[in-house]
């Protein structure tokens, strides 16, 4: 990755956590129209991506004008849970006009300084809950609550094995009973990968 536009090959991802809520980032080549091969590469690992998000940020430049591709970008994001973040608003005379952005709601934001950051994390944070972010948490299905308190019950005793210095690989079992009760709930995770894990991390004989 450069500065350069054009020379994002691939994509960028970052796991980090908003207020509890777990978020992956994935930071992508541009959109714009290329005749380099490698650019488009970049370009359709971009377009995939896009298609995969749970939540578009577009990052604009409030020194510069929208530009075609950009106009294309923010039509194709129209009706998404999607977010603009209007970088260098701290430089005078923004050349971006912020009425022309489909629609979409907008932050204005600088990396420089830090101005609007708290805000976007805010808009970011409202749009990856439905709104649901700063209301409590209540379980309503007696198969939730049992999965939960069980997740809770097998991290407790993680937690004790660890303190008892337990070996790390009888430590997992009890971790994988956590994630085995959550996964009931979201199905996110195999047996398969857990025994991944495990194998790829200790030597265990047969």
């Amino acid at each position: 990755m450069t500065a350069s536009p054009g020379t994002t090959r691939d994509l960028v991802t970052e796991r980090i956590s908003l207020d509890g809520i777990p978020l992956e980032l994935v930071d992508t080549a541009g959109l714009r129209e290329s005749l380099e091969e490698v650019e488009q590469l970049g370009i359709a690992r971009s377009r995939e991506a896009l298609a995969d998000a749970a939540l578009v940020l577009v990052v604009l430049d409030s020194t510069q004008p929208l530009n075609d591709e950009e106009h294309r970008l923010l039509m194709a994001v129209h009706g998404r849970p999607a977010l603009v973040a209007i970088n260098k608003c701290d430089l005078k005379n923004p050349a971006l006009p912020t009425e022309d952005l489909a629609g979409l709601p907008a932050e204005q934001t600088s990396a420089l300084t830090g101005e609007g950051i708290a805000a976007l994390r805010e808009r970011i944070l409202a749009l990856a809950t439905g709104g649901a972010a700063s209301e409590p948490g209540m379980l309503t299905s007696l198969r939730h609550h049992q999965a939960i308190t069980t997740a809770l019950a097998a991290l407790a005793d993680a937690a004790q094995a660890n303190a008892n210095s337990i070996p790390h690989e009888m430590i997992l079992l009890d971790l994988y009973r956590a994630l085995w009760a959550l996964d009931s709930l979201t199905g996110q995770t195999t047996s398969d990968d857990i025994l991944n894990l495990i194998f790829s991390t200790f030597c265990i004989g047969k």
